[in-house]
């Protein structure tokens, strides 16, 4: 009896570590081309960085493939923006296979965090400009850009954080 009652228990164990320990379960699926994803709610997500990001709350774009960021500059298409910044044992090495996390912009229910580059007013839309940080949508000078949000704080200078509501990225075109 004791033999079968400790299978019994054996097999009720590993049964459960399949169950919990299953790729869904952790947060990690596995697609048919053979890319593993991180799975995460309310659209936060890590990603490798293809460069140093020496600050936080910078705007990031889809990097070299499916699991990298890039810097978002002034003309890209904005992804998300990255809370924290690449982790460095010293200002020369930078750690860039350490994931890095990416709240993508109109996925999450959370206002933003964002590096403005200059002043900013309250209740402006805002757009990327150079370096992943953030300016108010220009009134005139043509061309195009992608609105991220809407500023719920006011920023006096460059490095300045401001509050913002995202959304996802939508194109303007620029009166002339």
């Amino acid at each position: 009896m004791f033999i079968i009652t400790t299978i019994l228990a054996l097999l009720l164990v590993a049964a459960a570590l399949m169950i919990f320990t299953a790729p869904g379960r952790r947060g990690i699926e596995q697609f048919a081309n053979g890319l593993l994803v991180n799975i995460t709610a309310k659209g936060r997500a890590t990603r490798l960085a293809d460069a140093s990001f020496t600050l936080r709350y910078l705007l990031a774009k889809a990097g070299s493939d499916a699991s990298h960021v890039a810097i978002c500059t002034a003309t890209d298409k904005p992804l998300g923006v990255v809370p924290d910044a690449t982790p460095t044992t010293d200002q020369a090495n930078s750690d860039l296979s350490y994931p890095l996390p990416v709240n993508f912009l109109g996925l999450n229910e959370d206002t933003e965090r964002m590096v403005a580059s200059g002043v900013i007013a309250l209740d402006a839309m805002v757009v990327p400009d150079a370096a992943g940080k953030v300016m108010s949508l220009p009134a005139s000078g043509g061309g195009t850009t992608y609105v991220v949000g809407k500023a719920v704080t006011a920023a006096a200078a460059d490095l300045d954080l401001i509050e913002v509501i995202p959304c996802f990225p939508y194109l303007v075109t620029i009166a002339t």
